[in-house]
Formats: structure tokens, sequence, C-alpha cells
């Protein structure tokens, strides 16, 4: 992507009267808390002549305290005999701490004012300190720490297991009054002993899956919610999951679930969100009421459980029921969640019962946060088996 970009640039023959060979371009920009008010500001960064990344083996990395991301670059380039500019920045890490204790909003909007960042930028949040993750993440496959980043980004809707919120995402969803912001959520890993491995599940925060080796310690899973500009708390990879399929920001992904008839066994199901979730809400005696309806397409990806699924259309139900009351449960053990805990709604729901005010006073007097947190929720999963994949008679059957 990088790449690409350079490419346009070579072809206008300049950038704001400097030559390509002289700039230097921020990729990845973290934001932690610095000493006076300051922020702590971390660049990663290339050169366009060397894609130092790549050719050295190992990013540049520079950190540093300044008052404003203008200043940052002034001083970031005592660094560097390279012009350098955030022209080309993809994402900006937040610290989890300095998201708690600062008006994260009122931070980025400084992003917007000056015409060097695009509204397009991911915004993620660190459960580390931005500068430590950032110099924590490298590929043992040759990405740089953007490509990882960016790849990542792209799987998103293949996993569901983190959003991808981009500055101008956060910037409205913050403004808007009607809806929670939130970030992508990442940290390190820390490595267990074999011994002390559970079974795997993504009902797991970024940093918490069980595993040893791989290629890169630092693992993006869950979300960050922000209220009143500030990081409130996060979200495991399974309730990302479940905000991103509310939103219909999901394609498919893989749920293991135990066999209905035989309890020690599992079946595999590749879930496909076709459609859109159908959400109605009206007010009964005053209590806002939602009905969540969402209908999912699935394949039968594999199964230990020899049972014939293909022909037998009970059991198929049994593992179509299973399912949904499972997900069910989940959804409104989620919805409960921001109920009590965030006290807003990071789902973007407001549409389904804002069209019956006519103005937007009528709207405002409504305080749609507060009728949300004691709303009544009526969650259905549809999902319906429509696929088996390579297929075979059930071990021992004639």
């Amino acid at each position: 992507m990088a790449v690409t970009s350079l490419t346009t640039l070579l072809l206008t023959g300049c950038w704001d009267n400097h030559e390509l060979e002289s700039l230097a371009f921020v990729t990845v920009l973290g934001i932690d808390e610095g000493k006076h008010d300051n922020l702590k500001i971390t660049y990663q960064y290339f050169t366009p002549t060397t894609e130092a990344p790549k050719v050295h083996g190992a990013p540049l990395i520079t950190t540093f305290e300044a008052p404003s991301f203008g200043v940052a670059e002034n001083i970031a380039n005592v660094t560097t005999d390279r012009m350098i500019t955030s022209q080309q920045l993809k994402v900006t890490m937040i610290g989890e701490k300095f998201g708690k204790k600062n008006d994260v909003a009122r931070v980025l909007e400084g992003m917007v004012r000056s015409r060097t960042y695009r509204r397009d930028i991911m915004l993620i949040t660190s459960i580390e300190s931005a500068n430590t993750t950032i110099r924590a993440n490298r590929s043992k496959l040759g990405s740089t720490s953007l490509d990882f980043i960016e790849n990542m980004r792209n799987q998103h809707s293949f996993t569901g297991l983190m959003p991808v919120e981009t500055l101008n995402d956060f910037l409205v969803a913050n403004e808007s009054g009607d809806r929670l912001a939130y970030t992508a959520l990442v940290a390190i890993n820390k490595p267990a002993p074999l011994s002390k491995m559970a079974g795997e599940d993504v009902n797991r925060e970024a940093g918490q899956f069980s595993r040893q080796g791989g290629d890169d310690k630092v693992e993006f899973a869950g979300a960050e919610i922000y209220r009143a500009d500030r990081a409130a708390g996060r979200l495991t990879g399974q309730e990302a999951r479940i905000l991103l399929m509310l939103k219909h920001e999901v394609k498919t992904f893989l749920v293991g679930l135990r066999d209905p008839i035989h309890k020690e066994r599992r079946n595999t199901l590749l879930i496909h969100q076709f459609l859109s979730p159908r959400v109605s809400a009206h007010l009964d005696k005053g209590r806002l009421h939602f009905i969540i309806n969402v209908p999912l397409d699935a394949t039968l990806d594999s199964s230990t459980a020899e049972l014939n699924y293909v022909q037998d259309v009970t059991l198929r139900h049994k593992l179509e029921k299973q399912f949904n009351h499972s997900f069910e449960q989940e959804t409104i053990d989620l919805i409960k969640r921001c109920q009590t805990e965030f006290k807003g709604d990071p789902f973007g729901l407001a549409y389904a019962i804002k069209w019956r005010f006519l103005t937007e006073n009528d709207w405002k007097k409504f305080n749609y946060t507060k009728h949300f947190n004691e709303a009544r929720f009526t969650v259905y999963y549809d999902v319906q088996i429509s696929n088996f994949g390579k297929q075979r008679a059930p071990y021992g059957s004639d």
C-alpha cells in the first residue's frame, strides 16, 4: 500500500516543494502520556528510496514529547536529515493508560485541524503503552509493523474478532451523543507454559490467548469502549464479534460448538452473514423495547459427532437451535454490560426509534442514552445450515 502511494507521489514530481528522496513518511503514530501536559509521541517511519523497514530489517522508530502533533513533526526532524511528514500515516495507536486519563476526542481533533492527517487513519488502543507495543511489533514472516497491522485490518471481516474504526468513525460517534465510540484492541502476549494452556476460545482479550511461538507476540483481538471521551473498558474477541454482527460488519467466521447429542464431541460451523440484522423499536409504557433478528447462513465445516446431519433434519435443527440459543444469551449479556458498565450504546441502534421523532429538538429531549440504558431487548438468531462441505457417511454407518 505504501509503495502504491509513493508511486502516485512520483508521478506528481514533488511534495510541497520537497523532492521525494528528501522525505521520510510516518506510517504508525503512538500516543502516550508525557510530562508537564505534553504528549509522548512515537513515530515509525521509512524513506521512499530505501523502504528501511524491509531493507535494514527493522523499522525506524523515535519517541519524544511534544505539546501538539504539529510541534511533534518539527521535533522529529532533528533526528534525521529527511523531512518527516505524516501524510502517509495509516495507524494511530493510543496507550490505554493515556486514554483513561485524558480527553482522547479533544486530542484527536488536533489531527483533523491539520491538512497533514487524513480521516481514514485506523485507531487502535494498546493495553501496554503505545510506545512499547509499536517497538514490540516484529513479524518473523518479514512483514513490517505497518504491513502486519494492515493485514490484520483486512482480516477483520473474516474473523470478526476486532473492529476497524477510523479517526472519522471515532469523532462522528463521539459527536453524535447517541453512540459510544470504540477502537480495536492490541496487546503483547504473555506466553503460558504448555502445561497450563487452557482449551482455546475467542472469549478473550488481546494478550490473553494461550499459545507459544507464532509469527508475532503482538495480538489484535477485542475492542476498547470510550465513554465521555475516555477509555471506559474492554470487549473480548467474542464480544467484539457480536458488536460487529449487530452492525453487519462481519462477512464470515468459524465457531466451535459442543455437539447437542454427544456433549464431549465438537462441531465447527462456518458462519456467513449475508443479510443485515432486522431491528425494530417501540415504546412500551414509556420503556424502550428493541427487537433484534439476526439471520445467518452456515456450513458444517467439521464434526466429530459421527451423526448424519446431512440427511437427518431433526438433528440439524438441534444443532441450529444450540447455536441460536448460545449467541442469543451472549448478545443479551453484552447488551446488559453496555447498559450497566459502559452506560451507552456502542451498536448504533438509535436509528430504529429516532425516525418516530419529527424534529431534532424532540429527539434531544427524549434522551436516547437514558432510555437505552433502561431498555428491554428481545434477540433472535436464525442460523440456517445450508451447506455441508465434502461429505462422507458418518463413521460406522452402512
